[in-house]
């Protein structure tokens, strides 16, 4: 690379005596070499790479760097100790040579020969100088022409550049070729030998680069252009400086300077320094030492069972000793505390709420807060009511409730105020759930359901629209809220005669949800009610298909010979209303008469359990188990029934934990067992040591271990002390709680009874209607058929296909009793493909019966959530 430039360099040097002048006014040479330097640097490495020039020969007259004549610059002469350099074909093509360019050459082109060399005069380059201080030059418009570049290029063209020193030749072997050129070898005519041939292939001409040298030339640039000034900030005064320089420095300490100098400063102390301090000496007042006053058996229990308390997993050692506490004036409050701690943690929720509503009441700051709290958490529904009037009945219930409890608290209260009836209430404190809780969504719709109570319907049809857009928002596709939610904002469209959003809404319920039969049919009603028959009929052929061959559903069929009477197909609604009269009127019959034989609470509550111990699909006491599966999934028998077996776990619970006191002893014992054993043999090696000098080394290791085990031995004792006494205070814990378990059991028995007798009862009455309704649609029937067979005989026209002719008897009987296949995924999305069969000049009749009141309900008892 660096030939290439130096061989550039001596190109335009050599080429500007050879440049013609412009046509202007006469120029001299050195200001057409500088106007012509840039360019035809640019021209000739274009040249050498190959590069085409004639694009650019326009840019060449562009005005370029100019350089100023260094006239001025004095030039050093030639050594004259130096040998002639050998001409070069470059140097002759470009000849001939200035002299002084000649002279530099010979002093820098390297010799084949040793010569001596003088080293040449140190000089002063006035131009590098001004360069260095000034670097910014000004643009020169004046240069060469055109003709002056392209006769330089020309030249530059001619010039034998490269030297050949040794040429190369062609090779010897002949190889055959393909058509494309390509050697090849044809190895069947290859004959063995025993030495392989060399290849042949001829060398390549060997060329050498030529060094070259120039002259040295001064360059030097013209005066910079006039620049403005750039604003600088104000400098530093000298005072400024002065102020900060002449402050001493501080020395900079080494290892031993940055010891603590615990050296007093100034003069020592003397003895008579200390003499003269003067001390104030105050007398003691007279004081009175208070009695020494032990602690009392009660504290001394209640200390060990809140250390066993503390470390946790320990409630069935302690609840005893707690049980004893609480009867004690001054640990009461405390003991009951933990009592219903402990009784929550064990899931004995009936002992639970009873302990910690007694410590509720007392409104002790220190523990009635997080009692609570603990009974927010574990509260049975069952317990919601009590749980309402207890905080109701405090004088200031507010200083219970805190961060931590704020969200259990006052959902629990909210459904409490609404089983009470105070929805005013039951609003308020579900307005307090704040809404990073997970009982958020359950608290918008019990507020919705108070407002619905209190008859503000536009409020809570706008609480539930706010809470089903959320649910949307937050993409909740399943669960008890959202079918709550959907299930009453489409009662509350329908009851506003909204049926196509009614519509909407019924179809979000979830199938696996149990209110979705119940759905179904009332989305049958809303179908009706949108003449939309098809649909309505559909819905009730899902329903009527094997898979809910166990529900009870005496509705259905009345909205499917609706359907029918409306399409005027009264051959399909007459046999709905045999499939009614078919299995619904045995079912009523039987449960009249059972509801006769055995209509008290009690005996209705044993055959359901008798029937829910049994076979699902097994009758009992007469009656179809249909009729008992319905009322045994009603929410509220469940609620009550949840209660009651939960009433039975907990007494489970009980002797369970008076079990694993036993088998804590027990352990205890054991343990203490081996720890006197181990205490035993220590104290008997320790005797030997005496005599035994192996023995003797160890005697300090087992002394230490002797204490170790007597601290165990101790330590064992009295955890049999402390299950010892909570054992006997846990046997009269459990007699107090399994008497008030029977109690409550027993009134959750009458209530469930009460419950199921009440379903039974409405649903005697409810077939019975159906029943008596089926009559006047067994009117509507023979009265519209007789009314369309009259139409078409007068020669009336109908949507679907006109009457086949009585006097036509058919060859064969096709009537069969076949539904077609039912697929799961189908069901609910069935279509009727039926036929509107009404005259086409009058509007189809409509039956008569409509969607009553209670198929518009908004919520009904067993949708509680």
């Amino acid at each position: 690379m660096k030939s290439q430039v130096l061989l550039l360099t001596i190109l335009l040097a050599v080429s500007a005596p050879m440049m013609a002048h412009a046509d202007s006014a006469p120029v001299s040479n050195w200001d057409k070499f500088t106007t012509v330097v840039k360019v035809t640097v640019h021209k000739v490495m274009a040249y050498f790479s190959g590069e085409k020039t004639a694009a650019s020969a326009t840019a060449s007259v562009q005005p370029a760097v100019s350089v100023p004549s260094t006239a001025a610059a004095p030039v050093s002469q030639p050594q004259q100790n130096v040998a002639p350099a050998p001409t070069t074909p470059v140097a002759q093509a470009i000849a001939p040579v200035a002299p002084q360019a000649r002279q530099v050459a010979q002093v820098v082109a390297p010799v084949s020969q040793p010569v001596a060399v003088s080293k040449p005069a140190p000089r002063v380059n006035e131009a590098a100088v001004q360069m260095r201080n000034q670097p910014l030059f000004a643009q020169k418009t004046q240069g060469s022409s055109l003709k002056d570049v392209q006769a330089a290029q020309a030249s530059v063209k001619a010039a034998n550049v490269l030297k050949v020193v040794k040429p190369g030749r062609a090779g010897t072997s002949k190889l055959a070729k393909s058509k494309a050129g390509v050697p090849t070898v044809n190895w069947a005519q290859l004959k063995s030998v025993k030495k392989v041939p060399r290849l042949d292939i001829g060398t390549e001409t060997l060329i050498s680069k030529e060094d070259f040298t120039l002259h040295s030339l001064n360059w030097g640039v013209q005066k910079p252009s006039e620049f403005k000034r750039l604003p600088t900030t104000q400098p530093v005064s000298d005072q400024a400086i002065h102020k900060f320089t002449s402050q001493p420095i501080p020395k900079v300490l080494g290892a031993r300077g940055l010891q603590a100098n615990i050296r007093t400063v100034g003069q020592p102390l003397s003895h008579e320094d200390v003499e003269k301090v003067q001390y104030t000496i105050n007398e003691l007042a007279q004081f009175k030492e208070l009695p020494y006053k032990p602690l009392a058996e009660e504290q001394l229990k209640m200390v060990a069972a809140l250390i066993l308390f503390e470390q946790g997993n320990h409630c069935h050692m302690i609840m005893g000793l707690f049980h004893q506490l609480a009867s004690a004036e001054k640990t009461k409050t405390e003991a009951n505390y933990h009592l219903g701690a402990c009784a929550a943690q064990l899931q004995m929720h009936q002992s639970a709420f009873d302990n910690l509503s007694k410590v509720v009441v007392t409104e002790d700051k220190e523990f009635a807060p997080d009692a609570l709290g603990i009974m927010a958490k574990s509260l049975l529904i069952i317990y919601e009511k009590d749980f309402y009037k207890l905080v109701k009945g405090l004088k200031n219930p507010k200083a219970l409730i805190n961060d931590q409890n704020r969200d259990e608290v006052s959902y629990r209260l909210a459904k409490g105020a609404y089983r009470s009836g105070d929805y005013k209430s039951s609003i308020v404190y579900a307005e307090q759930v704040s809404s990073s809780s997970d009982l958020y969504d359950d608290a918008r719709f019990l507020a919705a359901m108070n407002s619905f109570a209190l008859k503000d319907k536009p409020g809570s049809l706008s609480r539930l629209q706010a809470l089903w857009a959320s649910l949307e928002q937050r993409k909740i596709s399943s669960g008890n809220i959202r079918a709550l939610t959907s299930v009453n904002l489409a009662r509350m469209y329908f009851a506003q005669k909204k049926y196509d959003q009614a519509l909407v809404q019924y179809m979000q319920v979830p199938k696996d949800h149990p209110l979705w039969v119940q759905a179904l049919i009332e989305q049958g009603w809303t179908q009706i009610a949108l003449e939309d028959y098809s649909g309505a009929i559909g819905n009730m052929y899902s329903l009527h298909s094997p898979y809910f061959k166990a529900v009870y559903q005496p509705e259905s069929f009345v909205v499917r010979t609706i359907g029918y009477l409306n399409i005027c197909q009264y051959g399909d609604a007459y046999k709905s209303m045999t499939w009614l009269e078919k299995d619904y009127r045995d079912w009523h019959d039987k449960t009249s008469s059972y509801l006769k034989q055995k209509g008290n609470a009690q005996d209705i509550y044993t055959t359901v359990k008798n029937y829910i111990r049994g076979k699902s699909t097994d009758d009992v006491d007469g009656v179809p188990f249909q009729v008992w599966r319905e009322m045994a999934h009603r929410k509220d028998f469940l609620n009550l029934q949840s209660a009651l077996n939960d009433k039975q776990d907990e007494t489970k619970r009980y002797e369970g934990v008076n079990e694993k006191i036993k088998t804590e002893k027990a352990s205890i014992r054991a343990h203490a067992d081996q720890s006197k054993k181990r205490f035993d043999q220590l104290r008997a090696q320790i005797a030997k040591a005496s005599t035994d000098k192996g023995l003797s080394k160890k005697v300090d290791e087992m002394k230490m271990s002797l204490k170790l085990e007597k601290d165990l031995t101790v330590g064992y004792r009295f955890q049999l002390a402390i299950l010892e006494q909570s054992r006997e205070g846990y046997l009269d814990f459990q007699n107090k709680s399994q008497g008030k378990l029977d109690t409550e059991t027993a009134s959750l028995n009458v209530k469930a009874g009460t419950t199921l007798l009440t379903h039974a009862t409405r649903m005697e009455k409810e077939m019975s209607r159906d029943l008596d309704n089926n009559e006047f649609l067994r009117y509507e029937v023979f009265a519209g058929s007789g009314e369309n067979i009259r139409y078409q005989v007068a020669g009336g026209q109908v949507s679907g296909a006109n009457r086949v002719p009585a006097s036509i008897r058919p060859t064969k009987m096709m009537n069969w009793n076949f539904d077609g296949e039912f697929w799961e995924d189908e069901i609910g999305a069935y279509r009727s493909s039926l036929q509107n069969n009404c005259p086409i000049n009058q509007q189809a009749r409509k039956a008569e019966s409509v969607p009553t009141s209670e198929q518009a309900r908004h919520v009904d008892d067993d949708d509680e959530n």
